[in-house]
């Protein structure tokens, strides 16, 4: 066999291979030796029937074809260890020889993405301070309210509605029309303009008994207001324009016309803050004090994650600046798949089919890949980035911290579960997420020393 490589740009290599006629003689023998044992030949056990015995049965470009699928893989594979190359793709095959003649040598050109180099310059020069969490009395508090708003009791109120209240409405949303008007008479007083009966109704606005807490803006920005001071059974119609930024497209910036009426005003009353309340909201036994100090505990460890979280992003996007790396358009396609795959499996615990979701925002999966493209190759230099600190400074993770994160692990679940989760953590897969993230950690723990 011979060969020559050629460099490519984004990370790729050319190999051009040349398959003597002596060694295609040997692949066509081990092609015949494979053929062989699905065909039932007189005399002989399956695959073990010569190469010229089996021409008289087979098809020889049958047997020709599979003797060049069986050099390609091992002479691609030949050059690709005395290369000591790193393919992250599958090769693109491209034969130069024709192939449907015997007795001529096989050429062919394979071309492969390979692990790309990657030139760090300064990463060691970035310094993102470490932000100072603080808790105040004023988030302890908001906190609290939230959780006794799912204790609050509801009762019926005669009334005008007020913010806080929680109210049941029908409502429908039409296109608005102007109204036709009239040529009015000389020195008349002009009349208020009346509202068309023949009114569109608008799809998916409407709703009935539909529950709302007045302030909690759930709905449609200017809603919840026009519901204010409206009593028991009164009906409404007014004119809302929806946000430019509204999620669903059909909807932003558009006037829809809401006719809406009253069907009950509730009034919550909230429950006092007491040892009752807190043993149904922890399910455990606390005093007022000690309830308000394990909020704020939880708050700073949720503000603590989230900083941490954010530091670690902004040291990646100073990192981006300083790498230099030609990602290859093979690695791109497969990150791609991945992001596709993920919306795609989100989109299915949601309910709703992909085909669907293409449909409903006017995407054809091309365009949606286009969008993610850059995305997908940030991921891969921030791979590629991070694994080059790593495996130049060494960074590893040992099999007994392994073992002392799955300890801790387990140790979350009641007794009688530990050994099916620690049975669980103890695949392939789930070794190697916890693996993978121990490496990161300690990568970060040594990007922020």
């Amino acid at each position: 066999m011979k060969y020559e490589l050629k460099r490519l740009p984004k990370s790729e290599v050319k190999l051009m291979i040349e398959v003597t006629v002596e060694e295609l003689q040997r692949h066509k023998e081990k092609a015949a030796e494979d053929i062989s044992k699905e065909v039932k030949i007189s005399g002989f056990r399956p695959g073990r029937a010569p190469l010229h015995i089996l021409e008289q049965y087979v098809d020889k470009k049958e047997i020709l074809a599979h003797a060049y699928e069986i050099a390609v893989q091992m002479s691609y594979a030949e050059a690709v260890v005395k290369e000591k190359l790193q393919v992250v793709s599958r090769p693109k095959i491209k034969f130069i020889s024709d192939t449907t003649k015997d007795g001529e040598p096989l050429k062919f050109e394979a071309e492969v993405a390979v692990l790309p180099e990657v030139k760090l310059k300064g990463h060691k020069d970035i310094k993102i301070p470490k932000e100072e969490v603080k808790v105040t009395e004023k988030e302890v508090t908001e906190v609290i309210e939230d959780l006794k708003k799912h204790y609050t009791e509801w009762k019926d109120i005669d009334r005008p509605v007020k913010k806080g209240d929680r109210v049941e409405v029908d409502f429908e949303g039409f296109e608005p029309s102007a109204p036709k008007a009239a040529t009015p008479a000389k020195d008349a007083v002009p009349a208020k303009a009346a509202i068309p009966d023949d009114l569109k109704p608008i799809p998916s606005t409407a709703s009935k008994n539909h529950p709302i807490i007045i302030g909690e803006n759930t709905m449609v920005p200017g809603f919840e207001e026009e519901i204010v001071g409206m009593k028991k059974d009164e009906k409404k119609e007014f004119t809302l324009t929806f946000p430019k930024d509204y999620h669903k497209k059909d909807f932003q910036n558009k006037k829809v016309l809401f006719k809406l009426e009253l069907k009950r005003i509730e009034e919550g009353i909230a429950p006092e803050l007491n040892e009752t309340l807190i043993e149904k909201i922890t399910g455990q036994k606390m005093s007022v004090e000690e309830f308000n100090k394990d909020v704020k505990r939880n708050i700073e460890a949720q503000k603590t994650q989230k900083a941490e979280q954010d530091r670690e992003n902004k040291y990646i996007e100073e990192l981006l600046k300083k790498v230099e790396v030609e990602v290859p358009e093979a690695l791109i396609d497969e990150e791609l798949d991945f992001i596709i795959k993920d919306m795609e499996d989100d989109l299915l615990r949601r309910g709703l089919p992909f085909d669907k979701f293409l449909e409903h925002t006017k995407m054809t999966l091309e365009k949606l890949r286009e969008k993610y493209k850059k995305e997908a190759e940030k991921r891969i230099k921030t791979r590629l980035a991070i694994t080059h600190i790593i495996d130049e400074e060494k960074i590893n993770v040992t099999d007994e911290e392994v073992e002392k994160e799955v300890a801790k692990i387990v140790e979350l679940y009641p007794e009688e579960q530990r050994k099916k989760i620690r049975d669980g953590i103890y695949t392939d897969k789930e070794n190697f997420k916890i693996k993978n993230r121990l490496l990161i950690k300690k990568f970060f723990d040594l990007a922020f020393a």
